[in-house]
């Protein structure tokens, strides 16, 4: 997440470079009404301009389009920064298990299904998870559910390499210490233990039908519980890489029309009655609001091992591209 620091400093930044502009264009000794004029630095890179006249007016269009650069770039490095931060990198919310995708062909989610009893009794089970990954240079992010007693369900990939300060988060705010106690990078699965979490657990469903109503329920860009509508499409058998590219995997998901953001990964796909259809995976970049989704009977062998496990595991490495 950005800090307060950070937005302070670039929003200071923004001010300095338009002010800068504004003062080059209304100076009395503005290059906007006189000659030629030296350019010099401030700062980060603030570009600011004095001198005496110079006799095109057009070449106000120089300070101001500088002033404006730096602007974007300062935007530009709170937002990167944010996403190097908040989530678990660029891998974890890019699938490239599919190639040549096609919208989803069912009709938009319907909003409705936010309000199903079932659904809504489920999210108090969805948790944020969130750890530190020293060797990848960053705080890892994503969400995920109980599943079994003291047991949480996510994504391999948002607790690769984590080293430090594994945690799970309600959705109340309650904050536990959590350890992985199993691994599967392969089909990116990983399962927490974590003591003291007393929520009842939600459970795996069996297929869900083309077309059926979803909620997509999750931790997205570190935010605050956030239940989205969603549709299934189809299910897909794809062929994608391990979370290390380092071999070939068979896994089936969902291909649902809805909105997953970062920070998605790892948490349930819920049915209207609060079972769990699916595993959010991620998005696939230029095909908007399309996720996929493992589904439950993918991920169900990697639960049941370690529905009842307390050992810690190694997180390996930083996925790919994270």
């Amino acid at each position: 997440m950005t800090s307060q620091d950070e937005t302070t400093r670039t929003a200071d930044r923004l001010k300095d470079a338009f002010g800068a502009a504004a003062d080059v264009m209304t100076a009395s000794d503005s290059p906007v009404w006189g000659a030629a004029a030296d350019v010099i630095t401030s700062g980060d890179s603030l570009v600011r301009i004095r001198g005496s006249r110079i006799g095109h007016p057009w070449r106000w269009l120089v300070p101001l389009t500088a002033a404006a650069s730096v602007a974007v770039i300062a935007l530009v490095s709170v937002f990167v920064g944010h996403s190097a931060r908040s989530t678990s990198g660029s891998f974890t919310q890019v699938f490239s298990g599919v190639g040549k995708v096609h919208l989803v062909n069912v009709p938009a989610p319907d909003p409705a299904v936010l309000n199903s009893p079932g659904a809504r009794a489920a999210e108090s089970r969805v948790v944020k998870i969130l750890g530190s990954a020293p060797e990848c240079g960053r705080g890892m992010e994503g969400s995920g559910f109980v599943y079994a007693p003291q047991h949480v369900i996510t994504n391999a990939h948002v607790v690769a390499g984590v080293t430090r300060g594994q945690t799970v988060t309600t959705a109340n705010g309650v904050t536990y210490r959590a350890r992985v106690v199993f691994y599967d990078p392969r089909i990116d699965i990983a399962v927490l233990y974590v003591p003291g979490l007393n929520l009842k657990p939600l459970r795996l469903a069996g297929r869900a039908s083309n077309g059926s109503d979803a909620v997509v329920a999750g931790y997205p860009l570190d935010h605050s519980l956030t239940a989205m509508p969603a549709r299934i499409g189809q299910v897909l058998p794809v062929k994608s890489p391990d979370i290390y590219s380092s071999g070939q995997v068979d896994t089936q998901v969902y291909q649902i029309r809805g909105v997953v953001e970062p920070g998605n990964s790892g948490g349930p796909m819920l049915s209207p009655a609060g079972t769990v259809d699916g595993v959010v995976l991620g998005v696939k970049v230029g095909v908007p609001d399309t996720g996929f989704v493992l589904t439950a009977s993918e991920v169900q062998a990697d639960a049941n091992a370690g529905a009842n496990a307390t050992v810690p595991v190694s997180t390996q490495g930083c996925a790919s591209g994270s």
